[in-house]
């Protein structure tokens, strides 16, 4: 006998998705996002309607009892956000200057270390450029983003079914 899943209606989905803020997308994945060894993802569970985080190791497999969508990854070897990015041009100077001065090769925490020398908030301005970036390049067109959004949702709901794929020859 088949297990019988019930999943929210697209107008829910629709709804929970209109209702987040960039922040609020990409604030989960950056918090269970560990470099190197961690990609950090946020989902949606089409079950409740609840988004949060989720953290899955190299080689680990997602937890397979709960039927979600993802929103927004961060992969494990990629860094989100350069230093220069981080940075105003003079904080940047500052910090290179800063920098030079250790000699030691490489200090993984010297942003931190920066930070909190010059009362930045190093978390909040990370996550502030992820949302800042995420709807700067996801959301620009929003239609599109919760297109993509709906077929990742009937891809997950029905297998071989899915309305909004386009194919070439429909172009």
């Amino acid at each position: 006998m088949e297990e019988v899943v019930e999943v929210i209606g697209v107008e829910h989905l629709k709804t929970v998705l209109s209702s987040l803020t960039p922040e609020e997308i990409v604030k989960p994945a950056f918090d269970n996002w560990v470099v190197g060894i961690r990609t950090g993802h946020t989902v949606l569970n089409l079950e409740n309607g609840k988004v949060y985080g989720l953290g899955i190791e190299l080689n680990q497999l997602p937890l397979a009892d709960n039927i979600y969508i993802e929103l927004f990854t961060i992969k494990s070897h990629e860094e989100p956000i350069s230093e220069e990015e981080f940075f105003s041009k003079n904080e940047y100077e500052e910090f290179l200057e800063f920098s030079s001065d250790d000699p030691c090769e490489y200090i993984p925490d010297i942003i931190t270390e920066f930070c909190e020398l010059k009362g930045i908030d190093e978390y909040e301005r990370k996550i502030g450029l992820l949302a800042y970036n995420f709807e700067k390049e996801e959301q620009a067109n929003y239609n599109m983003w919760e297109s993509k959004i709906l077929n990742r949702y009937y891809d997950a709901i029905h297998e071989n079914h899915n309305p909004f794929e386009f194919s070439q020859s429909s172009m």
